[in-house]
């Protein structure tokens, strides 16, 4: 009796505590298979991503500074380059072989600055053209006459001073009227150039014999050399190189033909070179 009431009241007691939830909590039945249900406070931790190996930066191409080639000397490149001298009157500049200036009654005191150059022939008719000589130039042009060169096949030869911004005023060609009734004068802006001998159209038409023909070739060489040396030097325009026949009226050296056909093409075609001479 005392026992089926004690079950009872055993009973009634775990209604009541079932009422009021206070019920224990069933016991979870065991996971069958632990390993593939992971605990819930476990955190899933990603793979690590594969590292990318660095990329090498490639060094800096250093480009090649070009070597520049050096610029030349135009004062050495010239055919016939000029020598300096310290003189009582300034700084003298010199061109070709040998300097004798000419006697003081020909020549008038003033330096001007050139702007042409005429060329000349001396006229030495009582030499054969192997003794066409600066020399007899020298002595030739008498007291009223002075230029600035004798040139031979042989030698050059200065006989007036310049000077690297002017050149003493000379004397080669007479002043004159123009053709405008104007009087004119080209001594005061030009360098006169004397070449030993006569009758260089003879080169042109067929007359000169070898002996003449090697006389003048070789003058004409030695005279563009000069030419173009002056041109570079005084800033003179090829233009304004004239034979004597162009600004005397009744002058024909150093003949119309010769200057035209032989001297002229031989001076542009050095000048030419010269200029290409200058190109770094």
């Amino acid at each position: 009796m005392k026992r089926t009431a004690r079950t009872l009241l055993a009973c009634l007691l775990t209604a009541l505590l079932f009422l009021a939830g206070c019920a224990p909590t069933p016991n979870a039945a065991p996971d069958p298979n632990p390993s593939l249900n992971p605990s819930p406070s476990a955190t899933n931790t990603p793979l690590p991503s594969p590292t990318t190996p660095p990329t090498k930066t490639p060094p800096p191409q250093t480009s090649a500074t070009p070597t520049l080639a050096p610029t030349p000397d135009p004062l050495s490149l010239l055919p016939v380059p000029p020598r300096f001298e310290i003189a009582d009157d300034g700084q003298r500049v010199y061109f070709g072989d040998a300097y004798k200036q000419l006697p003081e009654a020909d020549i008038m005191d003033e330096i001007i600055v050139p702007e042409l150059i005429i060329i000349h022939t001396d006229g030495q008719t009582a030499n054969l053209p192997r003794d066409w000589s600066t020399e007899s130039t020298y002595h030739g042009l008498g007291e009223w006459y002075s230029v600035h060169f004798a040139i031979s096949q042989y030698d050059i030869l200065q006989m007036l001073p310049m000077y690297p911004d002017g050149v003493l005023h000379g004397s080669g060609a007479a002043p004159q009227y123009n053709d405008q009734g104007e009087w004119v004068t080209y001594n005061n802006r030009s360098i006169h150039i004397e070449m030993s001998g006569h009758n260089f159209n003879a080169l042109i038409e067929g007359w000169a014999n070898p002996e003449m023909t090697e006389a003048i070739e070789k003058t004409t060489d030695k005279t563009t050399d000069l030419v173009v040396s002056l041109l570079w030097f005084y800033h003179i325009d090829p233009a304004n190189v004239f034979g004597h026949y162009q600004v005397g009226r009744g002058k024909a050296d150093p003949g119309n033909l010769y200057f035209e056909q032989v001297f002229l093409p031989q001076l542009l075609e050095k000048w030419e070179s010269f200029q290409k001479s200058l190109q770094p």
